[in-house]
């Protein structure tokens, strides 16, 4: 693989899950508020689920991971000096929309410039 296709496809794997999110978010609009007895929509996001989750409490309880990941942003939140719901939504932010993503194409650029070099040290074999 050239560095030229290699920078190529992290410019490709950098842009394509926010040209998947615009196109879905305009192609279904925006999720409902309304509460809906028999899936999770807006409302549940902003009030809490009153219905019963499809998904194990393991993953939506309180106590599961759902649960961990949200006290943990407040927590995270509560260092920043905002107020709760302002801490928590920045955190929200920094973690999900710049740290995770970050991350991840770091990883993705990394494995990229590794197969690069791997092919370079073939091709002089």
């Amino acid at each position: 693989m050239t560095r030229r296709k290699a920078r190529i496809l992290l410019l490709l794997t950098a842009t394509l899950p926010w040209v998947i999110m615009l196109s879905t978010n305009i192609a279904l609009g925006t999720p409902t508020g309304e509460w809906l007895p028999d899936q999770c929509s807006r409302a549940c996001h902003n009030r809490g689920c009153s219905h019963d989750p499809v998904l194990s409490d393991a993953l939506t309880g309180d106590d599961g991971m759902f649960g961990l990941a949200v006290h943990g942003l407040y927590g995270m939140g509560s260092l920043s000096g905002l107020s709760s719901f302002e801490g928590y939504g920045a955190a929200n932010l920094a973690v999900f929309c710049a740290l995770w993503p970050a991350g991840m194409l770091t990883l993705i650029g990394v494995g990229l410039r590794q197969r690069t070099r791997l092919s370079e040290l073939r091709r002089a074999s």
